[in-house]
């Protein structure tokens, strides 16, 4: 700030005032790319757990199915394109005497986003054992 040759303020040059305007502005541009890179961040945050919590209600559905069989099947896709392709085998494993474990079975279902061009996008999977003679 210059002061007269009276001794009195006379206000701030316009070199100031365009230099603090411009660090306003660069500071406010600043935060506001912070502000959206963490909304974006939150928001796929939230979509991961919506899947996931989607994939564990699917998993858990087929594995208490007390009809469960082996073979491999899709669901329709949702509105956003998400679908699971559910593979269901016979497990082979033996008990400490050395017997087949009957009616088990390995069940894993994965979480798929059909793409734009019609290919599909692996979200995640999970497996689990499960056995019909318990349901």
């Amino acid at each position: 700030m210059r002061t007269g040759t009276l001794g009195k303020r006379s206000g701030f040059t316009l070199l100031e005032l365009l230099m603090a305007m411009a660090l306003f502005t660069i500071a406010a541009v600043s935060l506001a790319e912070a502000l959206n890179l963490i909304s974006l961040t939150v928001s796929e945050t939230i979509e991961d757990a919506e899947v996931r919590e989607l994939l564990r209600a699917a998993l858990l559905e087929v594995s208490r199915d007390p009809n469960i069989d082996e073979g491999m099947r899709e669901t329709n896709p949702d509105a956003r394109g998400l679908f699971f392709r559910i593979e269901v085998q016979r497990a082979e494993l033996n008990n400490r005497e050395g017997q087949n474990l009957l009616g088990l079975f390995e069940v894993r279902v994965t979480a798929m986003r059909r793409g734009v061009r019609g290919g599909a996008e692996v979200l995640d999977s999970a497996s689990t054992l499960a056995n019909s003679n318990l349901l």
